[in-house]
């Protein structure tokens, strides 16, 4: 950089942002909109005050564009932006939305969240589990509606005896296929056709159950622990949509 330039380095892009086709890592943002950024980020705000430059970028409307000078290669490039808001991979906050989850065979599924993590109390970055805490602060989302599912705990019987302590852990594939989101998994374990349903988790930490006596055992765990149903409203609401779509394309 020239002794007259100044701006901040990018070192990451969401993929899912309109920034991922337009800017590269290693660019230097040099101006937003204009207004010169200054190598600690901040920029001009009232008198001879400073704010951090993201107080630009958070003025801006859904869908408006912002024009960004960058520094590439050495050279000097002028970009258009378009901002719209972006879903973390682990959700900050939750208002007015009840939880999400999945039980199977007393397996208790649910997409990982900060709320989760807060649960652990005011300490919960040093006391939540590590492995899941540093993928909530720091992994981005490389596709839409895309989700860290976890098994959160295990109700006990005889049908996951063994399993009990492999609470906490994301559970990656199902049969072999990369799970997206909860819903994506709650599809895979009613669309299993095979005698057996095996969970990949983390830490190579494998669950196998016998898919039929887990789908027994089910109904009698829910009834054992006094729990209304297997899945949440969310996903018992996509499942009638599903259902419904089925019965018009074999009317057609």
């Amino acid at each position: 950089m020239r002794p007259n330039l100044s701006g901040v380095l990018v070192s990451k892009i969401n993929p899912l942002s309109n920034s991922y086709r337009v800017l590269k890592k290693d660019d230097i943002v040099l101006k937003f909109d204009g207004v010169p950024i200054a190598n600690d980020g901040t920029v001009p705000f009232r008198n001879r005050e400073r704010i951090t430059f993201d107080h630009l970028v958070s003025m801006k409307k859904p869908n408006e564009t912002a024009e960004v000078r960058v520094l590439r290669d050495g050279k000097e490039h002028d970009f258009t932006v378009t901002l719209h808001p972006l879903q973390p991979l682990v959700p900050v906050h939750q208002f007015d939305t009840l939880p999400s989850y999945f039980i199977f065979a007393g397996l208790v599924f649910i997409p990982l969240t900060q709320p989760y993590l807060h649960e652990y109390g005011e300490d919960w970055y040093n006391t939540s589990p590590r492995r899941l805490c540093e993928r909530a602060l720091r992994e981005q989302p490389s596709k839409a509606g895309e989700q860290l599912v976890i098994l959160s705990q295990v109700l006990m019987d005889d049908i996951n005896a063994g399993y009990e302590r492999l609470a906490e852990l994301q559970v990656k594939k199902v049969n072999g296929m990369e799970v997206e989101n909860l819903k994506h998994l709650r599809r895979l374990v009613d669309d299993c056709n095979e005698e057996t349903l095996r969970f990949d988790l983390d830490d190579e930490r494998v669950i196998v159950l016998n898919y039929g006596v887990a789908k027994i055992a089910t109904s009698q765990i829910l009834k054992r622990h006094r729990i209304p149903s297997a899945l949440s409203a969310d996903l018992i609401s996509e499942q009638m949509g599903l259902e419904t779509e089925n019965v018009l394309a074999s009317t057609n």
